[in-house]
C-alpha cells in the first residue's frame, strides 16, 4: 500500500474513525444530560425485603413470580442490542448527543437485566436451570420460559441483520410503541406494589422507560420530515411489530411471529394468577388494555403529525389507517 503522507488520508466507510463531535442539537443534548442525572443503582433496592416477603409464599407462588421475571428478561436482555447500536452510531457518525444517549440506554438495559436476575434470585434462586419440576404445571412453566428465550435468540439474529435493511431512524422509531406502553405498565405496577422495594423498583424503571420513549420521539421528530413514503411505511409496520412482540408480557401472548408450546397461553395466564395471589402486582387485562390504548394515542398523535400511518391493532379493537398482514420473518425487525 502506497501512502501519501503529504495529503490527508481517506478513511474507510462505516468506521468509528475519524472521531467527530457536534454540539448543535439542543434537544438531544438536553435528553443526554437528563439521562445522566436520572441514573439509579439496582443493588440499592432492598432485596432483603423481597426475600423476606418471598419466604411467606408457597412453592407455586414463588415459581409464578420467578416465571414473570424470567419472561420480562426476554426483553430486558437488551444490553447487547443497544451496545451494537452504539457501535453503529459511531460508524455512521451520528450527532454526539445521540451517541451519548444510546450509551446511557445501554447502561439502563444492563441495569434492567440485572434487576430481573435479582428478582429471580430473591424468590427462587437458580430458576429455571436449577429448578426441578414436581408436576406438569411446573414442567410446562419452565418450558414456557425456555421457549420464550429461544424466540429471543431468533430476535438477535434478525436484529443484527436489520442494519443491512433499514436506516437508523426507521430502526429506532420502531421502538416507540413498546416504550410508550412500558411506561404505563411499570407505572401501574409501582402504584399497585405491596412492598416498598417493588414500588421503588418499578417507579425507577418507569423513569427509564419514559426517557427511552422520549428518545424514540426525538428520533422521529428530527428525521420524519426527511423520510420518503417507503420509509414511512416501514415505520408503520414496525409500530405494529412493537405491539406483537412486547404484548407477550404487557398484554396477551400473541399469535404472530412467536413459536411457542401449544399450552403456552393456559400456563402463562395460570402463572400470572398465582403471582397475583401471592401479592405480586401484575396489571389486570383491563389495565393492560388501557396501557396499550394510552400508548396508541401517544404514538398515533406523533405519527399523524408527520403523515405516517397508524397501523390497525385489531386485538384492541383499534382501526388504524393501515392493516398489517401476518409478518414475514425475513421482512421485519424485532423490537426490544
Amino acid at each position: 500500500m502506497n501512502l501519501n503522507f503529504e495529503e490527508a488520508p481517506d478513511f474507510p466507510p462505516n468506521n468509528v474513525y475519524p472521531p467527530t463531535w457536534t454540539f448543535d442539537n439542543d434537544k438531544a443534548w438536553q435528553l443526554y444530560r437528563r439521562a445522566k442525572k436520572e441514573q439509579w443503582d439496582e443493588e440499592a433496592i432492598n432485596w432483603q425485603e423481597v426475600k423476606e416477603w418471598a419466604s411467606g409464599l408457597d412453592r407455586k407462588q414463588k415459581l409464578a413470580v420467578a416465571y414473570w421475571w424470567s419472561l420480562l428478561s426476554t426483553f430486558d436482555n437488551a444490553t447487547p442490542v443497544f451496545a451494537y447500536a452504539v457501535v453503529k452510531s459511531f460508524e455512521q457518525h451520528l450527532p454526539t448527543p445521540v451517541k451519548g444517549i444510546l450509551t446511557t440506554i445501554t447502561y439502563d438495559e444492563n441495569r434492567h437485566n440485572v434487576m430481573c436476575g435479582l428478582g429471580i434470585n430473591s424468590v427462587l434462586p437458580g430458576f429455571p436451570y436449577d429448578f426441578k419440576p414436581q408436576d406438569e404445571l411446573e414442567r410446562k412453566a419452565v418450558l414456557n420460559v425456555l421457549w420464550t428465550w429461544w424466540n429471543g435468540s431468533r430476535y438477535w439474529k434478525a436484529y443484527l441483520e436489520a442494519y443491512h435493511k433499514y436506516t437508523f431512524d426507521v430502526l429506532f422509531t420502531s421502538f416507540m410503541m413498546g416504550e410508550a406502553a412500558a411506561t404505563t405498565v411499570f407505572s401501574t405496577m409501582s402504584k399497585g406494589a405491596k412492598i416498598k422495594a417493588f414500588q421503588e423498583l418499578f417507579k425507577n424503571t418507569t423513569v427509564d422507560e419514559t426517557r427511552h420513549y422520549a428518545f424514540t420521539h426525538l428520533i422521529m421528530s428530527q428525521n420524519a420530515e426527511k423520510m420518503d413514503d417507503e420509509r414511512k411505511k416501514l415505520v408503520t409496520k414496525q409500530v405494529r411489530a412493537g405491539f406483537v412482540f412486547l404484548s407477550l408480557i404487557t398484554y396477551l401472548p400473541p399469535k404472530d411471529f412467536w413459536k411457542l408450546p401449544p399450552w403456552f397461553n393456559e400456563v402463562h395466564l395460570k402463572m400470572e394468577d398465582l403471582a397475583r395471589d401471592a401479592g405480586f402486582y401484575i396489571p389486570t387485562l383491563e389495565e393492560k388494555e388501557n396501557a396499550w390504548k394510552t400508548a396508541i394515542v401517544r404514538v398515533g398523535a406523533s405519527l399523524k403529525h408527520y403523515n405516517i400511518k397508524m397501523p390497525s391493532i385489531p386485538e384492541l379493537g383499534i382501526t388504524g389507517e393501515e392493516d398489517i398482514p401476518d409478518f414475514d420473518e425475513g421482512d421485519i425487525m424485532p423490537v426490544f
